[in-house]
């Protein structure tokens, strides 16, 4: 039994073998130069909308970037702070301890009382600065930021924990670290009166309770400032692991494609040069 095979059915072959071979050539340079696998949602539609998740979590950790920045410069900003007030508050100490020598005379007092209300002056006004940006280094209240997923910092140093559980900015001349402070300047004065002020030791015990609660606040934020920085490296390990999922979805792979289109313009000049011979043989004028 034989298989007869008509002319038309020889030229359709060649022509559908052309059309196959330039669809296939056309689609991988559009692939090759666009960098992308798919044009429209319908070529994969799972590999595109799994490339929208990626993108959306891509986006989810430069959220969390921004948040660790803020977190980083508020803190870095109220740990120089504090550790500066810190220094000034071990001065006063040192002071208080002095004007307990008994050797000291009142001029030597005033000369103490003078250096501690500088001191106190120069500690308000760090208690209230600002940063590059005009906002307060230590607001009455700051907000939590998530630096993670599930992992959430309080974005600054609050003025009360740093200065005293009754304390606000805009009042700051009542906050506990001043009055403790100007306690100790009006002890000084009194002694360079030549007065006998008896509550030497609750100036002292006040100075260390300042001194300890500043401390606190200080260990606090340096916690939280480590946090950040373990948060800030995650991020970027999980930011190149989604970048890299996205691209093998979306991206073109440029060695599969430049392989890919060889082949198919291969097998298109073929199909061009088979059509033409067939062209110049006597099918055509059996059509």
């Amino acid at each position: 039994m034989s298989i007869r095979i008509s002319s038309n059915q020889v030229i359709n072959a060649g022509v559908d073998s052309m059309n196959t071979a330039l669809n296939d050539a056309t689609a991988w340079q559009q692939k090759i130069s666009s960098g992308k696998n798919y044009t429209k949602a319908s070529d994969n539609v799972y590999a595109i909308s799994r490339g929208v998740e990626l993108d959306f979590d891509i986006s989810r950790l430069q959220m969390f970037k921004s948040n660790q920045a803020i977190a980083t410069n508020n803190h870095n900003d109220a740990q120089s702070q504090m550790d500066s007030i810190l220094n000034q508050l071990t001065q006063l100490k040192t002071t208080f301890i002095q004007s307990q020598n008994a050797s000291l005379n009142q001029s030597n007092f005033a000369a103490l009382a003078i250096q501690a209300e500088q001191i106190r002056d120069a500690i308000q006004s760090q208690m209230t600065a600002t940063d590059s940006t005009g906002h307060a280094i230590f607001p009455d209240a700051v907000n939590s930021v998530q630096i993670e997923p599930g992992v959430t910092v309080a974005s600054g140093v609050a003025f009360s924990d740093a200065f005293g559980a009754n304390s606000e900015l805009a009042d700051s001349e009542n906050s506990d670290i001043y009055l403790n402070i100007d306690a100790l300047v009006t002890y000084l004065k009194q002694k360079s009166l030549g007065n006998s002020p008896t509550n030497g030791a609750t100036v002292s015990s006040d100075l260390n309770a300042s001194y300890t609660q500043l401390m606190q606040a200080q260990q606090t934020s340096g916690g939280i400032s480590k946090q950040v920085d373990n948060a800030q490296a995650t991020v970027v390990a999980v930011r190149t692991e989604l970048i890299a999922a996205s691209s093998a979805l979306l991206d073109t792979d440029m060695a599969e494609a430049t392989a890919a289109f060889t082949r198919s313009q291969t097998l298109l000049n073929a199909a061009q040069a088979m059509f033409a011979r067939l062209q110049q043989s006597n099918l055509f004028s059996k059509l």
